[in-house]
């Protein structure tokens, strides 16, 4: 033992000092905290962002760098006063080039409208990863004509998500994932006939924001 302004410091076997065991401790978990804090900042700058909405709120999960979730709800044209007017929300959105894209769709539109003439093609996922889409849990790659409501349609970026009729009072949940591989802002439609008029093309089907949008990719 040294004794230094009436303090005793031990010193180990070599003489040489020891600082005591819960000055190491405390400097130990000041370190832990310190990295802690500059993990939570690196992934903000990372740019972790995300996109989610229902019919009422807004609702952010968290995903990984590199990532973004979508998600767009159709309303029913009983549901916004507009009858023959169904609707997407969240019409238009960005992502980033090379982004992995999960596009949460939610409908509750229990009405059909089958795809007529070249629009046929349409009853087919496309551009999605692995060619499918999951509906209410379901992976498929494609929907019977008969069955479909609407489509989400991106022809710039070759993408295409059929959306099946909702049970009647209730909603249907379509989820496909897409990488984006060319910059520039695309136009997305429906492709099915769920508007107004004789022909059914009318009304919403011919209104940006209701079921035509755009889709922001950036470099």
């Amino acid at each position: 033992m040294i004794s230094a302004n009436n303090a005793s410091v031990p010193r180990g076997a070599t003489g040489k000092f020891r600082a005591p065991v819960f000055v190491v401790a405390a400097i130990a978990g000041v370190l832990v905290a310190l990295g802690a804090s500059v993990a939570v900042v690196s992934g903000v700058a990372a740019g972790v962002r995300s996109v989610g909405q229902d019919l009422t709120s807004a609702k952010t999960v968290p995903l990984a760098r590199g990532a973004v979730s979508e998600s767009m709800v159709i309303a029913t044209g009983k549901m916004d006063g507009h009858p023959g007017w169904p609707r997407y929300t969240n019409a238009s959105w960005s992502v980033r080039k090379g982004e992995v894209v999960t596009l949460r769709i939610t409908s509750y539109d229990d009405g059909t409208a089958p795809l007529t003439g070249v629009q046929t093609m349409f009853d087919r996922v496309q551009g999605t990863r692995g060619g499918t889409e999951t509906v209410d849990g379901r992976s498929i790659s494609s929907i019977p004509n008969g069955d479909i409501a609407h489509t989400f349609t991106v022809v710039g970026l070759g993408w295409n998500v059929p959306i099946p009729a909702a049970p009647t009072g209730g909603s249907v949940a379509v989820v496909a994932r897409f990488v984006a591989r060319r910059a520039g802002t695309f136009v997305w439609q429906c492709y099915a006939p769920c508007g107004s008029g004789s022909n059914s093309m009318g009304g919403a089907m011919s209104t940006k924001g209701w079921m035509e949008g755009t889709v922001k990719v950036t470099g």
